[in-house]
């Protein structure tokens, strides 16, 4: 049998074989991810050792209330207590356009990674879009990178059929994915209004029930608050890939 990367990723997904996941989580995934750690150290510290001295600061912590660690974790999500830049990248849209995430500044992003061959991604999206409607005229976006390769015509088709309003971005050579560390589908940042990672998570959630709203009213704040400019209001590049 040929190598079958959605298999690998299937096994991580729904609870498929919970135990042969969480072992190779904690035994591989750890030892794997401290290699690939100190070899990128060590090839970005011999170009600029000054960077390799920051990442070793620690940046200052957000200390979060017991009401705020319950909303991430209704949700299944990870707070960061230290909140990183998230990177910012330029990927094409389905129409032939180009988008930011630095477009979205000032809104509260939802950072959604998929591909239209992953069962739990395709389930979650309707979720997704109906969070959206209901708060997106607070400041709240959703922003879904496409991973697969190839498919152009299936991702268009798939957006169509779900009338899916919320940016939809391709990522075929995984250079976001890589850049965000992705090993699962689905996998969805939370971006705060300043463009910082306040959170993440694996899996398919339920964008639209009780706990995801009480997410969303934690991230945006008061109704009356500003929602941040809109980002459907600024032109998009079009012409280079």
């Amino acid at each position: 049998m040929a190598f079958q990367p959605k298999m690998i990723l299937a096994g991580y997904l729904e609870g498929l074989d919970a135990g042969r996941a969480r072992r190779f989580r904690w035994r591989g995934g750890l030892g794997l991810a401290a290699l690939v750690l100190l070899a990128s150290l060590l090839l970005w510290g011999a170009r600029d050792p000054e960077k390799v001295l920051s990442l070793l600061r620690p940046g200052p912590a957000e200390r979060l209330s017991p009401a705020a660690l319950d909303v991430f974790a209704r949700m299944s999500m990870l707070s960061q207590p230290q909140r990183a830049a998230a990177p910012d990248f330029f990927l094409r849209t389905p129409e032939g356009g180009n988008r930011t995430l630095s477009q979205h500044g000032g809104r509260v992003v939802l950072l959604n990674f998929w591909a239209t061959w992953c069962p739990p991604c395709v389930r979650e999206m309707p979720a997704m879009e109906r969070l959206y409607q209901e708060y997106k005229d607070r400041g709240l976006d959703v922003v879904a990178v496409s991973v697969d390769q190839g498919k152009l015509d299936e991702v268009r088709e798939f957006v169509a059929k779900q009338k899916l309003t919320f940016p939809i971005l391709l990522d075929p050579a995984f250079d976001v994915k890589s850049a965000y560390q992705v090993r699962v589908l689905p996998t969805t940042y939370i971006v705060d209004r300043e463009g910082r990672i306040v959170a993440w998570g694996m899996g398919a959630r339920e964008w639209d029930g009780p706990a995801a709203r009480a997410l969303a009213e934690h991230l945006l704040g008061p109704k009356g608050a500003k929602p941040g400019g809109s980002a459907a209001a600024l032109p998009e590049k079009r012409g280079q890939p």
